[in-house]
């Protein structure tokens, strides 16, 4: 990047040391050594001087190398574009996105122009005179330019600045900083494309033009301006004008208007009007004063009408992609933190409590693997549909991401117990209502079917005080995953003072991260067996063996092990663990034979150094590596399926068995069975749950049990709680088995009493 600037490390070195000398040269001069000083100390003179000179080089070298990286490193972190061309055109720097772009690395495009990575001369001459035009003028400017996506092909459209510089060699340069704008620019496009056809129309005089003589009230106009109007027959009078403007609208073209007569302001205005077959239409009216009497009072206004009707509509588009959810028309996360904090003043203002509703949609997943996410996709638009019916003018519903939904429910009541209770009973008949029956269909297959779900609703009542946007929401998750953590099938609502569980939240965080760091994280085991009942091998549970709470199961701390991504340290103990018990069994005959299957986190598997660092802990054990299991959920594979396929190949390669978790029959879990190197799959909880009671499940069980036996992979079925469940999936001929009606989750000393029973 130093070619930016000119300056390299070779003149950072040099230059302490050329000044040190010549300093030095001067103070001899002026001051010889031979009267003042002996030759010892002279020399000493000169040593220390060009010693100095040469320290403070190499702390200026590396100070200049750091500070390089950094910048290196902020520019290619960025998502837009950054480049610097010098006058011919030739790339001095960009970072990554442009190399992106390019199909190339940020090095190789060093010393070449446009036209080496696109072919195309007509582009790369354009973007060349342009540079050239504003290094000339040195002036900056922000443009709007195109360029081809060499990967895709695609035109992506920016918003380039453009900033002329000299360098210290005094050559010009310049830096460009450009946005991707294309998604809106495509949208424009289509406004600009309208906009272009009425100008042409306007040349030819075939615009809707008007004249307006303010003494006779006569209104002339031509054909087109009864065109946009919708006028058949023109009584040519003001009236006949004024009654065809929107009744919302008439105040404010009748102030504009008034302005232009009387203050000569000029009239301006966009507005609606409703033409004779009833469709309302925008238009874009604008006038001025063409003649005025002895007085200077006006006698005629002349001016243009255009239709904008198109333009509007694709306005009203771009604000509903910015603030809108696409899917379900709800205000999206942006446009809610917004309206949320609206709410907060107007709580304050009123003396009022309002509502913040959390709501998460449960077995939506399921739904998701077993027929397809454009089916998902249906049933969030049924729901918000209904969350809809069921609110309020002045509710504010939003689709916060995935399944999840926030309503805000403003000024509920004045007294807050009298508020948390008018919100629980809302949230409760919101539950209500979503777990009717929906009928979902399917638009890609000939398929309809009949899907039942229930949901989760947390809530916080707040007044406004000493509150902000950020807190309410985090409390009303909170509160979400409280009740998701009950047996109670209803909603919770808690009041403002629920702001110690954040400190709790607070606390648990720093309890891990000692308690990772002290090793209190320990693995049990849950014994999986054949169909004769025999042990075959077990699954690694995480469990937390807290210093002062005692033992914690999963539910009490793995959610914020994910997001603080304290997940990952926790599962390489997790997995050092699991390799130190299988070397223990590996070396007696009657245990060598056991697996252990281990979870892998989806904040694991995106770490880009995953396989080398699971290998690594692996290698350190003497093991037979196909007894270690590692089980992956689609979960993880939804983010990248290339690079998680390509990881899962790696694994393989070095002898682990690939587990597919919580398998569902899907097209996604069909697809994932094609191109994963799976071993076995693990058939969905959920699944066995109503195994024995419902007629479609089972179908649903058989078809996962031929299915993998296609593929050739194994079959597990987690969850097993009774005879009757174990007695049915033998029938299927399921290879293994794990659930309570074997055994618990149990520590390790206990798994040993279990292998002599």
């Amino acid at each position: 990047m130093h070619n930016v600037t000119g300056y390299s490390s070779v003149k950072t070195v040099l230059m302490p040391i050329v000044a040190s000398l010549t300093g030095l040269i001067l103070f001899f001069i002026v001051y010889p050594p031979a009267p003042l000083f002996s030759t010892k100390i002279t020399i000493s003179i000169i040593v220390v001087v060009f010693g100095s000179s040469v320290l403070t080089s190499i702390l200026l070298h590396r100070l200049f190398k750091k500070n390089l990286q950094v910048m290196t490193n902020i520019f290619h972190s960025m998502d837009d574009v950054v480049g610097v061309k010098d006058y011919q055109g030739n790339f001095v720097f960009c970072n990554e996105k442009v190399a992106y772009l390019y199909q190339s690395t940020p090095e190789q495009m060093v010393g070449k122009d446009d036209y080496f990575f696109t072919k195309n001369r007509e582009q790369a001459d354009f973007f060349l005179k342009s540079a050239q035009d504003i290094m000339d003028r040195f002036e900056k400017e922000v443009v709007y330019e195109s360029s081809m996506d060499t990967n895709t092909g695609e035109v992506r459209h920016f918003s380039s600045t453009k900033i002329p510089f000299k360098d210290t060699k005094n050559n010009c340069k310049i830096a460009i900083f450009a946005k991707d704008i294309t998604d809106i620019a495509r949208l424009k496009e289509g406004a600009d494309r309208n906009q272009k056809r009425l100008e042409h129309v306007l040349d030819v005089s075939e615009e809707g033009l008007w004249e307006w003589n303010i003494q006779t009230n006569q209104v002339l106009h031509n054909k087109r301006w009864e065109n946009i109007i919708g006028i058949e027959s023109s009584r040519e009078t003001f009236i006949e004008f004024e009654a065809c403007i929107v009744q919302e609208d008439k105040a404010k073209v009748g102030q504009a208007l008034d302005l232009l007569l009387t203050k000569s302001q000029p009239y301006n205005i966009e507005f609606r009007m409703k033409r004779p077959d009833g469709k309302v239409i925008w238009v874009w009216d604008r006038g001025r004063v063409a003649e005025v009497d002895e007085n200077g009072d006006p006698i005629w206004l002349v001016g243009i009408i255009l239709d904008i009707t198109t333009e509007k509509l694709n306005q009203q588009k771009i604000e509903r992609l910015a603030y809108y959810d696409s899917l379900t028309g709800l205000v999206n996360r942006t446009q809610l933190e917004v309206e949320l904090d609206e709410v907060i003043q107007l709580s304050v203002q009123k003396g009022q409590y309002s509502a913040v509703l959390f709501l998460d949609l449960d077995r939506f997943k399921l739904l998701n693997d077993s027929y397809g996410h454009h089916m998902g996709d249906k049933l969030l638009t049924l729901v918000a549909s209904r969350l809809i019916d069921k609110g309020s003018s002045d509710m504010v519903i939003s689709r916060f991401g995935g399944d999840e939904f926030v309503i805000i429910y403003p000024l509920v009541d004045s007294d807050e117990d009298k508020a948390i209770f008018e919100a629980q009973r809302y949230a409760n008949e919101l539950m209500i209502e979503i777990s009717k029956t929906f009928f979902i269909q399917n638009d890609h297959h000939d398929v309809s079917i009949e899907y039942d779900i229930s949901v989760s609703v947390g809530g916080i009542v707040f007044n406004g005080q000493d509150t902000t946007t950020g807190s309410l929401l985090q409390l009303a998750d909170l509160a979400l995953y409280r009740a998701k953590s009950t047996s109670v099938s209803q909603a919770l609502i808690f009041g403002i003072d629920m702001k110690d569980e954040l400190t709790h939240s607070s606390q648990l965080l720093k309890d891990i991260r000692q308690s990772i760091v002290d090793q209190d994280f320990l693995i049990y085991l849950q014994p999986k067996l054949n169909r004769d009942e025999t042990l075959i091998g077990a699954e690694a549970l995480v469990r937390w063996q807290h210093p002062t709470r005692g033992l914690l199961n999963p539910a009490a701390f793995i959610d914020q092990a994910e997001e603080s991504n304290f997940i990952v340290k926790i599962g390489k103990q997790v997995l050092m663990q699991v390799c130190e018990q299988l070397s223990l069994w590996q070396r007696s005959s009657e245990t060598q034979h056991l697996t252990i299957s281990v979870n892998l986190s989806a904040k694991q598997i995106w770490q880009s150094q995953f396989v080398d660092d699971f290998m690594l802990t692996v290698n350190s054990f003497d093991i037979d590596k196909s007894k270690l299991i590692v089980e992956v959920t689609e979960t993880v594979l939804l983010q990248d399926i290339k690079d998680a396929t390509e990881k899962m190949n790696r694994l393989k390669s070095h002898g682990i068995t690939i587990s597919l978790d919580d398998f569902g029959t899907g097209y996604s879990s069909l697809n994932y069975l094609h191109r994963l190197p799976i071993d076995e799959i693990k058939i969905d909880r959920s699944f066995i749950n109503d195994f024995a009671e419902d007629e479609q499940v089972k179908l649903m069980v058989k078809s996962i049990v031929d299915l993998a036996n296609n593929f050739g992979v194994n079959v597990v079925a987690e969850g097993v709680e009774n005879i009757e469940q174990f007695d049915l999936l033998k029938e299927f001929n399921v290879d293994v088995y794990q659930g309570f009606f074997f055994s618990k989750p149990i520590s390790l000393i206990e798994f040993e009493r279990y292998l002599l029973t």
